[in-house]
Parts: C-alpha cells; sequence; structure tokens
C-alpha cells in the first residue's frame, strides 16, 4: 500500500479504512482506463458474424460487478432520525 511502517502503525482505524477505499477507487479508475482500450481492441478485431453484439468496458473491467453493486451513499430518513436521537442523547446527557 505504500505505508511505512510507522506510518500504518499511527493511523486510526478512521484514517486507514478512507485510505485503503482510496486506493481501491484510483483502481478502479485506472481499469476504466485500461478496459477501454482492451474493448477497443476485441472490438476491432470482432468477428461481427460469431459475435454481432459489440463488446464493452464492462466486460473487462475487474471491478465492473462491485461498481453495480455500491448503495446509495445518500442517507435514508432512519439514519437521519437516529442520528438525532443520539445527538439529544448525548447533548441532555
Amino acid at each position: 500500500m505504500g505505508l511505512r511502517p510507522a506510518e500504518f502503525w499511527s493511523m486510526t482505524f478512521w484514517e486507514y479504512t478512507t485510505f485503503s477505499n482510496s486506493i481501491k477507487e484510483e483502481q478502479s479508475r485506472l481499469w476504466w482506463h485500461t478496459s477501454s482500450l482492451l474493448c477497443m481492441q476485441a472490438n476491432l478485431n470482432r468477428d461481427s458474424k460469431k459475435r454481432p453484439t459489440p463488446y464493452k468496458p464492462q466486460d473487462f473491467h475487474p471491478y465492473a460487478d462491485e461498481v453495480k453493486q455500491q448503495k446509495d451513499p445518500r442517507p435514508t430518513q432512519a439514519n437521519v432520525d437516529w442520528l438525532q436521537k443520539m445527538g439529544k442523547s448525548l447533548s441532555n446527557g
């Protein structure tokens, strides 16, 4: 991951999780570039009789399924209600 031991051990769990997620996002972004090039090459050499539908970049992207399955990052009303309840209990406590 490119971290020295001292850097790793000085991180909090939240910092490490954020750092790890940023690396995954960067890898996925780089794969979109690579998968687009692979798709273009495959479509150039594709036999339209054997495969009538053209390839898509998603066909070559190893993380495409993960990207599809990501949830909506916006909070739900249940999340907002819970946070408000916790905020009130902490401020009264």
